[in-house]
């Protein structure tokens, strides 16, 4: 019986070719690569699900491929697949969010450094969440990290850069993840749709997209929810019901009702969402997801994608109200999920 392996898996960027939405990342990794510019340590930060992890592997293989150093691995030789697979010895990858303390970095990094890799061109160390790790951790990474070996490379990666010491930073050349806009992130679902044959309506697609909030493993991960619970075709209204999500049609209503200043229409929306099966956090979370939409849209519209009718509302709500509503909303969401 073969195991189940997720979308966001199957589909994970092994070239910089596939790596979406990261060009400006991606042209001068391989322009660096070709011209032999091979750095120590590396830092890739950036919000989550937008590719670090993977940008990390494919490096990983650009250096350590039979064919040589190279900007493109051919993905066919046993250092390609072992690091594709994770079980070549000489790339060590740790999660530093469960793996913060000082004798883990030494074990894992410290020690193992001062080897010459077993096989490979490069012995090289992938640190995911890196700011995760312990002030010991840092001291001890630092220690490596200043004076590495000419056979290692670091590779560290993180959502959360202020958390990481400027003593590691300034040692690393910095690469920073966009997170993906509607458009890319709608086109990278419906190729996934065609390859794995799921019929899907373009809306229901928008729909996943929005909610994956600029993600793609995030959005391939909404996608799989949605198709192992629908039957049939992909329809905004199956997106909705199964994410639990509340139609944009419905936020503008009641945005514009809010704007009013009028509280008996604004319960009656509320109530009728209620009745329908929303959940109140569900409301308050689509609200301000809604919000953030219409700031973009206000502010850069053919990036976030909007549409004119967008665009309209966010004209109409105008900037200090949309940043006044999203101030109140942060206590909002906080107070629901407290209660609930």
């Amino acid at each position: 019986m073969m195991t189940h392996q997720a979308l966001y898996r199957r589909y994970r960027s092994q070239r910089f070719e596939e790596l979406v939405g990261q060009d400006h990342i991606t042209r001068t990794l391989q322009s660096a690569i070709a011209s032999g510019r091979i750095a120590h340590a590396y830092l890739f930060t950036g919000p989550r699900g937008s590719g670090k992890t993977s940008a990390a592997r494919i490096l990983a293989k650009c250096l350590c491929c039979e064919n040589g150093i190279t900007p493109t691995p051919c993905l066919e030789c046993r250092f390609c697949k072992e690091i594709a697979s994770g079980s070549l010895p000489d790339v060590t990858e740790m999660d530093a969010a469960s793996e913060s303390g000082v004798d883990q970095v030494r074990a894992h990094i410290v020690a193992q450094s001062n080897y010459a890799p077993m096989e490979a061109r490069y012995r090289i160390f992938i640190i995911d969440e890196v700011h995760d790790l312990s002030q010991k951790g840092f001291d001890a990474l630092l220690k490596t990290i200043e004076e590495p070996p000419p056979h290692v490379v670091f590779i560290l990666a993180t959502t959360e850069l202020h958390k990481v010491p400027i003593t590691i930073r300034s040692r690393c050349q910095k690469y920073e993840f966009r997170r993906g806009t509607l458009r890319q992130i709608e086109g990278h679902l419906r190729f996934v749709c065609e390859q794995e044959g799921i019929e899907f309506d373009e809306e229901a697609l928008r729909a996943i997209a929005r909610m994956s909030d600029g993600g793609y493993r995030d959005a391939l991960t909404l996608l799989e929810q949605v198709h192992l619970t629908v039957s049939g075709k992909l329809t905004r209204d199956a997106v909705l019901t199964q994410l639990g999500l509340v139609s944009e049609e419905a936020l503008d209503e009641l945005l514009r009702c809010i704007a009013a200043g009028e509280p008996q229409p604004v319960l009656e929306q509320v109530a009728a969402l209620i009745q329908q099966g929303k959940e109140p956090k569900a409301v308050v979370e689509s609200l301000a997801l809604r919000l953030n939409e219409l700031t973009r849209a206000l502010y850069i519209p053919a990036e976030a994608g909007a549409t004119e009718e967008e665009v309209a509302l966010a004209k109409e709500l105008g900037a200090d109200r949309i940043l006044r509503y999203q101030a109140e909303l942060v206590h909002s969401v906080r107070d629901v999920r407290d209660v609930t």
